[in-house]
């Protein structure tokens, strides 16, 4: 199961320690200069003491993407980089393995988190980018007998207007698109924010009914 609170700013140090692991001759020489900073934050402090926030610029020095993962249900906040690529498949992980599964972005498959998506099905992002629309979606996960059990639901999808969001003290321009789920499971709404371009910026998808949604938003691009 997830730890409440797991990755909640101080994890700025686990990230320097994951983001060694992607790609180790263009990382480490940041690692190596962040890592007297990241030091820098917790010395001295008393263990009750709350961790540093970690900030845009700590996340930006990484040189490497970065998405922020929250879990509303579980009071958690945690930091993803990619780590894998296959074609339009990406895997981001913290640096405790928990990893998320995009396909063009839309989040496809989790790990870690306890009740876990061990596959999907669903629409493409191109798709939720029109605004309009509807389709099947179906979430694969293992039950208390480790058996897989698949729900599904009947989607549709419609825009809900321009929404300015901030990201990590960045603010962008956007236009949400909700996705609205109906199953014998029960019905979710899934939502997302996209910036002018296409660009997916913010997304809230459903983890598991039972535990809600993971909201994922993209705080540094490129790198």
């Amino acid at each position: 199961m997830m730890r409440q609170g797991a990755f909640l700013s101080a994890g700025l140090v686990s990230l320097l320690v994951l983001a060694g692991c992607g790609n180790q001759t263009e990382i480490s020489p940041v690692l190596g200069a962040m890592a007297g900073a990241a030091k820098a934050l917790t010395k001295g402090k008393a263990a009750a003491a709350p961790a540093a926030e970690v900030t845009r610029a700590d996340l930006a020095k990484l040189g490497v993407p970065v998405i922020k993962g929250e879990m509303k249900s579980g009071n958690a906040t945690f930091y993803l980089v990619p780590i894998a690529v296959k074609g339009n498949v990406q895997t981001w992980s913290t640096s405790d393995d928990l990893t998320v599964t995009f396909r063009d972005g839309v989040m496809v498959e989790t790990r870690g988190f306890g009740p876990d998506i061990m596959q999907s099905t669903g629409p493409s992002l191109a798709q939720l980018r029109a605004g309009s629309g509807s389709h099947k979606r179906s979430y694969t996960y293992l039950d208390g007998g480790d058996q897989l059990v698949r729900y599904s639901y009947e989607c549709s999808v419609h825009f809900a207007g321009a929404a300015s969001i901030t990201v990590v003290a960045q603010q962008h321009t956007t236009t949400r698109v909700v996705e609205n789920c109906t199953g014998k499971q029960g019905d979710f709404t899934n939502e997302y924010w996209f910036e002018n371009g296409g660009k997916l910026r913010k997304s809230k998808e459903l983890l598991v009914p039972q535990w809600g949604h993971l909201e994922l938003a993209r705080v540094i691009d490129g790198g």
